[in-house]
């Protein structure tokens, strides 16, 4: 006599059908809303190198503890975006003119890179219309703009190639806050033959990554920050900081 064979239930775990369990995305901690709301302020300019950080105004602004405020400038002080000091205490950081040519070393090959892939990128979805737009406000600023106007259009538009060009390693790469420092700090000891020089770079490198011409737009860029770095051999000593407190 044959044996009955029991039928197997599927587990849920066999089912083709079974849901995948989503990873948890845990929210920011307190000392990173700190360190992002301190970076802000600066990109967005309310913030001037060297302007000093009140540890009790910004744990009361923010509604954390003063010890998570200290937490957070730890470690700033260390990504070298504010400086830490017995005596002054955190303060927005103030490049030596040292430290801004090593920076600018740096910015050559990382906006080479973003200008050629955004010159290849320039007509994937919206991207011709983003850069327009952020191009467009920073040349209505002109050369003889404020230095807020000025450094955060400019910043803007760097953001907008950067994002175009789609590379996220290229995106976590970009020293955003020392790049605006610095821009912040030495604006106000450029001639106006600087600024409009300058501005001739943005005209020219804005039209190679429309045009699709990434080999033009990464000259572009090594022009341009070679011209930035003759600028910021000529600037004044006050425009940098001594290095003994940063």
């Amino acid at each position: 006599m044959a044996t009955a064979v029991k039928k197997k239930t599927p587990r849920s775990s066999d089912s083709v059908s079974r849901k995948i369990e989503k990873p948890v995305e845990h929210e920011p901690s307190s000392s990173d809303r700190v360190a992002k709301a301190v970076t802000s302020r600066i990109l967005s300019g309310r913030w001037f190198p060297g302007q000093r950080l009140i540890e009790g105004d910004l744990a009361r602004d923010l509604g954390v503890s003063r010890g998570t405020v200290r937490e957070a400038f730890k470690r700033l002080a260390a990504e070298r975006v504010i400086a830490l000091t017995p005596h002054r205490g955190a303060y927005v950081r103030v490049l030596t003119r040292e430290e801004a040519l090593e920076l600018l070393q740096v910015l050559t090959a990382l906006y080479g890179l973003a200008a050629t892939l955004a010159a290849d990128a320039i007509d994937k979805g919206d991207n011709r219309k983003r850069l327009t737009a952020a191009y467009e406000r920073l040349r209505d600023d002109g050369p003889k703009s404020d230095r807020i106007s000025h450094t955060v259009d400019r910043g803007s538009f760097y953001d907008v190639f950067i994002d175009i060009a789609g590379n996220r390693e290229l995106m976590r790469a970009n020293p955003a806050a020392p790049t605006q420092i610095l821009r912040m700090q030495v604006h106000p000891y450029l001639t106006p033959t600087d600024l409009e020089e300058l501005f001739a770079d943005y005209a020219v490198l804005f039209e190679a990554i429309t045009s699709g011409d990434g080999k033009k737009a990464k000259r572009t860029i090594e022009v341009h920050t070679k011209r930035r770095a003759e600028q910021m051999e000529r600037l004044p000593p006050e425009a940098f900081s001594t290095g003994w407190s940063s």
